[in-house]
């Protein structure tokens, strides 16, 4: 297949829809066009598109909005439907490895196997309790039912699907490349999911994922939906409720013998993350930190920040 020239990341809540242009250039890449336009409440739940319609005046808004050239496009999923598990198997060539693990991921999934499209990502090698070799691996299970019919709307609207991809996991990459620190967590906060991803040397060492607790799964839709209608209570109950949860992970994480985490980088993409990160900074036991990553990207009228997903993952398609 050819390399491609150019290709746009996509990431979408309920809340909003991002889209970054990264296109060839020289030995290097730019963003040739962005765009950001707000999504209605009900049209997207659960990761699934429920009004049609509205959603593809949305898309066909923020195409017209941004002035995107190409049609490649590789859309980034964080929500219920995609579960991410960290597991171990022995030490295989990597031709044996992708049998083995389609065999015994239903060990790891806890929704059949046959309802999800499986996928893997070697995160290091090690030894088990009985000094044997094996591979560590993080497992990404998405619900097939929600990729077909992501495809089938993108498709429908002349768009090209390159890949579908993890937003965590390109926010994974994103940190891995930037950061100075050795050992960091990835906090990832979508309208109706936690991601939690440790990573030291490089390498992932623990993901945790839970749906967002039913306590406060109104609040965190509202906020991501209707910001103009959140207080500053209800920001400081999802810091609460984030900082119990990074507690109860990292705790875990350390009590198998992994280094302390230096720091963590939170990203929730909403408007009101930045009030969110400053209350959580306060309540949190490790530094919390909003990525400030791509800034080479960085233009008088593009700021990279709130895209640093779509850009990770257009990269991932153009040089990985």
């Amino acid at each position: 297949m050819a390399k491609m020239k150019s290709v746009i990341g996509i990431e979408m809540d309920a809340g909003a829809i991002r889209a970054v242009e990264l296109s060839k250039d020289g030995d290097g890449n730019v963003v040739s066009a962005f765009a950001k336009v707000p999504i209605e409440t009900g049209v997207i739940e659960e990761g699934f598109v429920r009004d049609t319609d509205n959603f593809y005046t949305i898309l066909t808004e923020m195409m017209d909005k941004g002035g995107f050239k190409t049609q490649d496009i590789v859309v980034g999923v964080n929500n219920e439907n995609v579960i991410m598990r960290y597991a171990s198997f022995p030490k295989v060539s990597d031709d044996k490895l992708r049998k083995m693990v389609l065999l015994q991921a239903q060990d790891f999934i806890p929704i059949p196997v046959a309802e999800m499209e499986i996928d893997y990502v070697v995160s290091g090698a090690g030894k088990d309790d009985d000094d044997q070799a094996v591979l560590n691996v993080l497992l990404v299970a998405a619900r097939r039912s929600m990729l077909e019919s992501l495809i089938t709307l993108f498709s429908a609207s002349k768009l090209k699907v390159y890949d579908i991809d993890s937003s965590v996991l390109a926010w994974c990459r994103a940190a891995l490349k930037y950061s100075e620190h050795k050992t960091l967590g990835v906090l990832k906060l979508s309208d109706d999911v936690i991601n939690f991803v440790a990573l030291d040397d490089n390498e992932i060492k623990m993901v945790r994922s839970l749906n967002v607790p039913e306590r406060i799964a109104y609040t965190v839709k509202n906020v991501f939906c209707n910001p103009e209608s959140s207080s500053d209570e209800d920001y400081s109950l999802i810091a609460s409720m984030l900082s119990n949860e990074l507690s109860s992970s990292i705790s875990y994480y350390q009590m198998q013998g992994y280094a302390p985490i230096e720091t963590v980088y939170f990203s929730a993409l909403m408007e009101g993350e930045n009030i969110v990160a400053q209350k959580l900074k306060e309540m949190a036991f490790v530094p919390v930190e909003v990525p400030m990553f791509c800034s080479e990207y960085e233009t008088s009228n593009f700021a990279p920040a709130e895209y640093t997903g779509c850009i990770s993952l257009a990269l991932e398609a153009l040089e990985g």
